[in-house]
């Protein structure tokens, strides 16, 4: 006997309820999701740019700082002094003896450890003419000599001294020791005795101490047939030639030949570091043509205002001439015979027209800060695309919720049919039987 299926039973509610709701949002889904599309992709265009933009103007700003020209020196000794140039260091060669380093004075105090310290009293202690005091009442009662030398390096007051203590066989040692180095950053000490008759052990600690560093300048001589002296308190010669910092690491003896230092122009790490620019003035470009950011105002002002700064002439010649130059397809390339014999010939020129108060960097600085700034055009770009993207997402989610009362509106309509039809059948079924 073959058996026919009810039409209560083959109505599925929640499924043409679904289906009917996808009717009904298709066009607002399809219309929401392309605004959604469009907006996101132009976020994350502007946002990567925006990243681009920040580093190239960073690097910009260390260029003109630092500078692009670079140099190089070579020493005859490495262990008597170490060497480093900037781009503004001229070619050139110079002899350096090394009379003696600086040093920082270091006192030391004996005491038996035997002795009991004493609970007052002041110990005065003067780095060059600076002096400050210990209270020995602040410390505990049993105190010792570790308890000082915290006290000397944690006080407020210290004016440039380090305190350590030091064992040897039945000694003990406090130890003081300068912070900076120089003849003028001498250390004295002395102590005010208060009641405690163990002040003494103080009183003769530091009338037998001993020194075991002198301070002193360090001492060169500049020139090998008629040197110059130069004296200098620290171990850091930056002043004493233009461009070039010298660390003093080690005295010569008497009748040691001069240090002899070779300062030369680095035509390589300058290219290198003028193509840095050019690598990240390309990705920028490169940036400004991403989908969802190349048709946009923005966008074509910030490329049209960065090729217009390699236009015209600088210190009176064209970067053409130093080679910079485009290629056929627009990109910034460099021509190194251009710009080696442009190093070669001139060196403070090229640095002039790129780094100067006119030159490339500044041009570059100033016609992009409009859009780098912190609260710059590209900032407010992205924040009006972010702002955009989050109201679609508000409207989709608003919609959501719409259509979620429209989906449970149909369920209804379609769980109130089933029900009529199933009542309808069970009717005609009793009339039939």
């Amino acid at each position: 006997m073959a058996t026919s299926t009810s039409s209560a039973t083959s109505l599925d509610p929640a499924y043409l309820a679904q289906q009917y709701t996808a009717i009904d949002r298709a066009a607002k889904d399809t219309l929401l999701q392309n605004q959604y599309n469009s907006y996101n992709t132009s976020l994350k265009a502007f946002q990567s740019l925006q990243s681009s933009l920040t580093d190239f103007v960073s690097h910009l700003k260390d260029f003109s700082a630092d500078g692009l020209l670079a140099s190089s020196a070579k020493v005859s000794s490495s262990n008597t002094m170490n060497v480093t140039v900037d781009g503004s260091a001229a070619p050139g060669s110079y002899q350096i003896f090394v009379q003696q380093v600086a040093q920082a004075h270091q006192l030391a105090m004996s005491f038996d450890p035997a002795q009991v310290l004493p609970t007052n009293g002041d110990l005065g202690i003067t780095v060059g003419s600076d002096e400050f005091v210990v209270d020995l009442s602040t410390l505990p009662a049993t105190a010792t000599l570790s308890d000082v030398a915290s006290a000397i390096n944690n006080s407020a007051d210290n004016t440039g001294v380090n305190a350590t203590v030091m064992q040897s066989g039945s000694e003990t040692f406090l130890l003081l020791t300068s912070d900076k180095t120089g003849a003028a950053n001498q250390i004295s000490l002395n102590f005010n005795a208060g009641t405690d008759p163990n002040g003494a052990v103080f009183a003769t600690a530091i009338s037998g101490a001993q020194q075991l560093t002198a301070a002193q300048d360090a001492i060169v001589q500049v020139g090998s047939s008629s040197a110059i002296t130069i004296t200098s308190a620290t171990n850091t010669l930056d002043n004493v030639i233009d461009g070039v910092k010298i660390d003093l690491l080690q005295a010569q003896a008497s009748g040691d030949t001069p240090v002899k230092i070779d300062v030369a122009k680095d035509s390589e790490k300058t290219q290198e570091n003028l193509q840095d620019i050019v690598d990240e003035y390309n990705n920028l470009m490169s940036k400004l043509t991403d989908d969802g950011i190349k048709n946009d105002s923005m966008s074509k002002n910030i490329q049209r205002l960065m090729r217009s700064s390699f236009q015209g002439t600088f210190d009176s010649k064209t970067l053409y001439s130093i080679g910079l130059e485009f290629d056929r397809n627009g990109k910034l390339a460099i021509n190194s015979d251009r710009l080696d014999k442009a190093l070669n010939t001139d060196s403070q020129q090229v640095a002039k027209m790129l780094t100067g108060d006119n030159g490339l960097v500044s041009k570059l600085q100033t016609s992009l800060a409009p859009y780098s700034d912190r609260f710059g055009f590209l900032k407010t770009k992205v924040d009006n695309l972010q702002s955009s993207l989050n109201a679609v997402s508000k409207k989709q989610d608003d919609f959501d919720t719409k259509m979620q009362l429209v989906y449970q509106r149909y369920l209804n309509q379609f769980t109130q049919m089933q029900i009529t039809i199933s009542q309808l059948e069970s009717s005609m079924s009793s009339f039939s039987s």
